[in-house]
C-alpha cells in the first residue's frame, strides 16, 4: 500500500490573498482540517507547503498555504494535486477503497486471474475499472452488479459477470 493518498487537488485560487479552492476526491472536506502541511505534486515536481488556514467554502474548501500570498502565486499551483499520509486521508466507510488501492490488483472471473487494475477512471455514477487483459484494456464498472469480494491483502478483485469483457 502507498504510504501516501491523493486526497484532492487545487482548481483555482481564490480572493487576492492567495487563497486555493480546492475540490475533495472523496467529496468529503472534514480531513483537511486536521492538515499541518500537504505536498503537492504535478507531473515531476513534488513542493512541501506548511498551511495557515482551512475553510469551507461552498461545498468546497478553501487553503492557505504559507509563502502563497497572492494570486498570482497561487495560479502557478492550479491542477496540482494534493497527496497527504495515508492517516490524515478522509475516513472509509466499509465497502469503500482509496482508488491507488485498487491499482494493481489481479482481477479474477471464477477464481482465475483474467487480468490486473492499471488505473481508475471517475464518470458519472460509478468509477470504471481501467483493467489490462492480455494486450486489449477494459473498462468494468465498480459497483455491486459487476464486482464481488476485494481482497486487500491478496490484491484481488471478484469479476462477477463475465460478459461485460466481450
Amino acid at each position: 500500500m502507498l504510504e501516501e493518498i491523493a486526497i484532492g487537488c487545487v482548481r483555482k485560487t481564490h480572493g487576492v490573498k492567495g487563497y486555493l479552492k480546492v475540490v475533495s476526491f472523496s467529496g468529503e472536506y472534514d480531513h483537511f482540517q486536521k492538515l499541518d502541511q500537504i505536498k503537492l505534486k504535478n507531473k515531476s515536481q513534488s513542493r512541501v507547503f506548511k498551511i495557515e488556514e482551512v475553510t469551507p467554502f461552498g461545498g468546497e474548501v478553501l487553503i492557505k498555504l504559507e509563502g502563497i500570498d497572492n494570486p498570482e502565486k497561487g495560479k502557478l499551483l492550479s491542477g496540482w494535486v494534493i497527496w497527504v499520509p495515508r492517516d490524515l486521508a478522509a475516513d472509509l466507510k466499509q465497502g469503500e477503497f482509496y482508488h491507488a488501492d485498487l491499482v494493481n490488483c489481479q482481477v479474477l472471473l471464477e477464481g482465475k486471474e483474467i487480468g490486473e487494475v492499471q488505473s481508475i477512471l471517475e464518470s458519472g455514477s460509478d468509477d470504471l475499472l481501467e483493467v489490462k487483459i492480455g494486450e486489449e484494456v477494459k473498462l468494468i464498472p465498480f459497483n455491486s452488479i459487476f464486482i464481488g469480494s476485494v481482497d486487500m491483502e491478496k490484491k484481488t478483485i471478484e469479476l462477477l459477470e463475465g460478459w461485460i469483457l466481450d
